[in-house]
């Protein structure tokens, strides 16, 4: 298995379908008891949507930021960072107001506290002076708004694992599996006054997922191997070691138990596998997610044809756009859950809320990428006239050149096409 090389790597489709994909399973996941969780990964195994999230975004994120970086353009690779990590941040306060509308609305107009108190809104309303700072400091995280807050941490760690890897291409997982380590020994974490406890998902032991996705994106740019693992004896040794430990997890986690009649019945005591941190990345979800990484790897070609065909097109769609869905979803899933509580989970209501939301993120999504081709078009089209331009005032008129009075205009177009103007 090799990667293509970082001057021909085109865009790989498995990022943005498996993001997408992600992005739906976690919207359905947001919505109370609901059976279409049962189609999402934390149905079949140990680990579930959010660990493919973070392992996609450290992919997405050494592409993306990676020119800059590896051309020596330091600063203007953290002034990248940074301006995206300040659109996450703008995301996240603006989801904080809505989602908390939203629950109040629930609350007040619905009679349907629970979404209010089982987020933690009602914590924020007793006394909001008190948690104000907290909020825009991101020490007070409300449920289903802490994943942007862990990207935000993530994303700033750019800048060193870029460093890091100048030094070596494994510097940067040594380090991450010391400080994931660390966690798993010690317990440290950021603290989050909603629950006077601690951050969801711990970015200390967090940060070890994406910097798997980040090495391998590296990886891709260099046009380098998987190294020992793409010898065929080792490669057919971790797929079917993939594979077992992927069918024992789904074995071990019975999804079929969602199926009435069918509750109790379990081939194996989930209980012998003991307490799966979800907010420390305990091992064993660790390895569940790594072992589906290297099966979408082995058996999944960057350009299979199925990627751009059907419903895969659509989650393809989501995942290029993925902070848009991702915000989208989000408020979705708390409206949808409000609808089905107060509706008492009928069924109709489930599909209605799950499928209707589905619909609204592809939406959004196709919005964005019709907006973004537009925006293409016409810097291409200004593009054309400024050379148009340019041609014309190089070009001499006669016995003489044309004025410099019209040079003025020209560079202003020019001016407007520069991305940094």
């Amino acid at each position: 298995m090799t990667a293509t090389p970082a001057h021909s790597l085109g865009r790989d489709a498995r990022i943005d379908v498996f993001r997408g994909l992600a992005l739906v399973m976690i919207f359905i996941n947001h919505m109370p008891a609901t059976p279409w969780s049962v189609l999402t990964l934390r149905s079949w195994g140990f680990s579930d949507s959010a660990e493919v999230f973070v392992l996609l975004a450290g992919v997405a994120a050494s592409l993306a930021y990676g020119r800059f970086f590896l051309r020596g353009d330091i600063w203007l690779g953290i002034t990248a960072v940074a301006s995206r990590i300040w659109t996450l941040y703008r995301a996240h306060l603006l989801l904080f107001l809505i989602v908390g509308t939203l629950c109040v609305i629930g609350a007040e107009r619905f009679n349907e506290p629970s979404h209010l108190e089982a987020l933690g809104f009602d914590t924020f309303l007793q006394n909001p002076g008190a948690f104000l700072g907290h909020v825009v400091t991101l020490g007070f995280l409300p449920g289903y708004l802490d994943i942007l807050p862990l990207y935000i941490v993530l994303l700033a760690m750019l800048p060193l694992l870029f460093m890091l890897d100048r030094l070596h291409w494994a510097a940067p997982l040594g380090a991450a599996l010391v400080l994931w380590g660390a966690v798993q020994i010690w317990g440290f974490n950021l603290p989050n006054s909603r629950t006077a406890r601690e951050w969801t998902f711990n970015p200390f032991a967090w940060q070890l997922i994406f910097v798997i996705g980040f090495t391998l994106g590296r990886r891709m740019q260099m046009g380098a191997s998987m190294g020992v693992l793409a010898r065929p004896m080792v490669a057919r040794a971790m797929t079917i070691a993939a594979a077992v430990f992927t069918l024992a997890a789904f074995v071990i986690t019975a999804p079929w138990r969602e199926i009435p009649g069918y509750e109790n019945v379990m081939l194996v005591n989930p209980a012998w596998v003991g307490t799966i941190s979800k907010t420390d990345l305990s091992i064993i979800r660790l390895l569940d997610n790594l072992a589906k990484l290297w099966l979408v790897l082995v058996l999944v070609r960057p350009d299979a044809l199925w990627l751009t065909r059907g419903p895969f097109r659509f989650a393809g769609l989501m995942g290029r756009h993925s902070l848009e869905v991702f915000a989208l979803s989000t408020a979705l899933g708390v409206a949808g859950g409000i609808m089905i509580t107060v509706n008492g989970f009928h069924p109709g209501v489930i599909a209605l809320a799950v499928l209707g939301g589905v619909a609204l993120m592809i939406s959004i999504a196709a919005v964005r990428e019709w907006r973004d081709a537009a925006y293409a078009r016409n810097r291409k089209a200004k593009g054309t006239q400024a050379t148009s331009e340019a041609a014309q005032v190089a070009r001499p008129s006669g016995p003489e050149t044309r004025p410099a009075a019209t040079q003025p205009s020209s560079r202003s177009t020019l001016l407007a096409l520069d991305p940094q103007a």
